[in-house]
């Protein structure tokens, strides 16, 4: 065997790498040991299969759109969170039959553009050995990639979520070739449709009013297997970055990020993606100190929050920027006596936005202490809630390439730090225990039957006194939901009376 660096640093010179765009399969060496592609700025495509590589770092290849590196012996996908920096420029990613560690299917949502995706392994006599990847997790998690044509997820602990698999898919391969392997119940599910998820999809459909009704099925379906979703709720100051930071956290672009002190967030906005097996969905709230919103059309969001979150709140992301405002003091003292009687501290982190130097412990450090020093309460909350974590979010709307890969690795870095920090954070907590199911059962109920009224109203078969006639139930359903959550809401939840 050859030492894979070896034989790169013969065959592609350093002195002319930055110019090289293909990287070739040598078949006549077998290759072993560790890859690091330094320098190949404007690499391209990567083809290096049946070797023995041990570890592959391509941090210095922003360019790249193609990588095959099928049986090889990689334990580790990445090294987090250096490795693509530039995920979206990828459409052609094939890793199968290696030996990669445990990974959450989720970490390629944000490989927006790729096209070909092989992840499992389909070799019996590496299986026999126990070398095999282990990617495990949701099809939920990649439902934004929208161009993915082609899949691959053989003998892997995939084993949930075929509703969300994209329509751009034309080939779907699921064999089960390790026995104890998950991706087992979705080849149970597809039998009855001979492997066609399309057939699939629409039963579901058929069976359900609408894609929503198709997805609700399939929560029920992670619920009756004891998998919680874990709900995030992000609340802060209008402008301190809210939004962005729902962003980060779910590897997503769903939320409206502004850098204004006005906010982009109208309404209670939710997101699901999945970190390490667990499976998160993140809620940003109105943003405090926006007063465009009536009284009526505040509590309406609120009920929306309390119907998306039925199964409570694992944890509270409490947004500051780079001072406590006096909004958030007088909002914290309102909160002083309900934060501490409820326990809800315990379920509460702050969350440092637009701090530049996040990457230095020490300053981090001592912002903390000047954050303490700066008032006797805050103190209190900050010590007893569960830290603080900072982190930077910088925007990625900019026409820089350079500046825009620093950006997003911050961003990286930013998520990474606060999804560690979460897995520590088991189950939810649900503020007033039956006051929160109650009021979740009775806007339930006030929601699906507006949800079929609005569904009616998109009939093209309806006069104009009918819709008139519909338009006037929902505003009475909607005033019910106003009702009933300034009732049990703001009454009989004060903490999530004050989110606001």
């Amino acid at each position: 065997m050859v030492k894979a660096q070896d034989w790169l640093d013969q065959t592609y010179p350093k002195e002319g790498r930055n110019e090289i765009i293909l990287i070739e399969n040598d078949d006549t060496k077998k290759l072993c040991g560790k890859l690091i592609l330094d320098d190949f700025f404007k690499l391209v495509e990567l083809d290096l299969s049946h070797h023995n590589i041990t570890k592959l770092d391509v941090s210095d290849c922003y360019d790249l759109e193609k990588i095959i590196f099928a049986h090889n012996s990689l334990t580790r996908l990445l090294n987090y969170p250096r490795d693509f920096v530039n995920p979206e420029k990828l459409n052609y990613l094939n890793i199968m039959n290696n030996n990669i560690t445990k990974i959450d299917l989720g970490f390629f949502n944000r490989f927006i553009n790729l096209e070909t995706l092989f992840i499992g392994t389909d070799d019996r006599e590496k299986i026999e050995q126990g070398f095999y990847n282990r990617f495990y997790g949701h099809l939920r998690s990649i439902k934004n990639l929208t161009k993915l044509e082609a899949l691959d997820i053989c003998s892997t602990d995939v084993s949930k979520g075929l509703i969300h698999l994209p329509d751009s898919l034309k080939e779907f391969f699921y064999e089960v070739y390790r026995p104890e392997a998950k991706v087992a119940k979705i080849k149970r599910k597809l039998e009855p449709f001979e492997g066609n998820v399309k057939k699939y999809k629409e039963d579901k459909l058929r069976k359900g009013s609408n894609k929503k009704l198709a997805e609700h099925i399939e929560l029920e379906e992670v619920q009756e297997q004891t998998v919680e979703i874990k709900n995030l709720l992000i609340v802060g100051r209008t402008g301190n970055g809210k939004s962005a930071l729902a962003n980060v956290v779910s590897g997503s672009n769903r939320f409206k990020e502004s850098d204004k002190s006005v906010s982009e967030t109208r309404y209670f906005l939710d997101e699901i993606f999945t970190h390490n097996g667990e499976i998160y969905r993140v809620v940003d709230t109105i943003g405090m100190g926006d007063t465009r919103l009536s009284k009526n059309q505040v509590l309406l969001r609120k009920a929306e929050a309390v119907y998306t979150m039925k199964e409570g709140i694992n944890q509270i992301l409490f947004v500051v920027g780079r001072r406590f405002t006096k909004e958030e003091i007088e909002a914290f003292e309102l909160l002083k006596k309900v934060i501490f009687e409820s326990n809800i501290i315990k379920h509460t982190t702050i969350i440092r936005t637009n701090f530049t130097n996040f990457r230095n412990p020490d300053k981090c450090k001592v912002d903390r202490q000047e954050l303490v020093e700066e008032n006797k309460f805050l103190a209190e909350i900050i010590n007893s809630c569960n830290g603080i974590i900072y982190v930077d979010n910088p925007p990625i709307e900019i026409e820089c390439e350079r500046r825009l890969l620093l950006n997003k690795e911050d961003r990286e870095i930013s998520r990474h730090r606060i999804l560690t920090h979460l897995e520590g954070f088991q189950g939810n907590y649900k503020p007033y225990l039956k006051t929160w199911d109650q009021l979740y059962l009775k806007i339930r109920n006030y929601m699906k039957i507006k949800h079929d009224l609005e569904e009616a109203l998109q009939s093209s078969n309806i006069s104009s006194e009918e819709i008139n006639k519909l338009k006037a139930k929902i505003e009475k359903l909607e005033a019910k939901v106003v009702g009933v959550t300034e009732l049990r809401c703001d009454v009989e939840i004060p903490f999530f009376a004050k989110i606001k």
